[in-house]
């Protein structure tokens, strides 16, 4: 499935694999996959997968913070949110955290340039996946952090 959605009045491609779409119909709950910018000493590419329901490989938030998540997300498909976020760690540190890392949402003031160009979703080895990233990005290239579960995963 391909769509096209706006984020910051910037157009970002999308592509949902035939696993991706295939489990998205199978949900008893909404997803929403967070597209972050990560700063810390670094730049980072992330992408959170959260529901409010027991989901496997999806970070489990309580309802009213789900419910605020929603509303600043776009729907993909009929169980399916997008989010863009950029924000920033508390501390800097060499390694990734186990759980949430303490950030905070860091807002600035033209995020348009942030925003990737295009998405690809994908479900494997009973996980929600993807990666993203901008014209010149190598889709090939493996270095989108996946944040599910009690974990962040490569």
């Amino acid at each position: 499935m391909q769509k096209q959605l706006a984020f910051h009045e910037k157009e970002m491609d999308i592509q949902l694999s035939k696993q991706a779409v295939s489990q998205s119909s199978k949900l008893t709950s909404k997803l929403i996959i967070e597209i972050q910018i990560y700063f810390s000493c670094l730049l980072g590419k992330r992408l959170a997968f959260y529901a409010d329901q027991p989901v496997d490989g999806t970070w489990q938030v309580e309802s009213d913070e789900f419910s605020t998540m929603l509303e600043d997300s776009q729907q993909l498909n009929e169980n399916v949110y997008l989010r863009f976020n950029t924000v920033m760690t508390k501390s800097c540190t060499v390694s990734d955290y186990i759980g949430p890392p303490p950030v905070s949402d860091f807002k600035i003031s033209n995020q348009k340039p942030y925003v990737p160009s295009w998405l690809n979703v994908d479900f494997k080895d009973g996980q929600w996946c993807g990666k993203y990233g901008w014209p010149e990005s190598d889709k090939s290239f493996l270095n989108t952090k996946q944040v599910r579960g009690q974990a962040v995963t490569s």
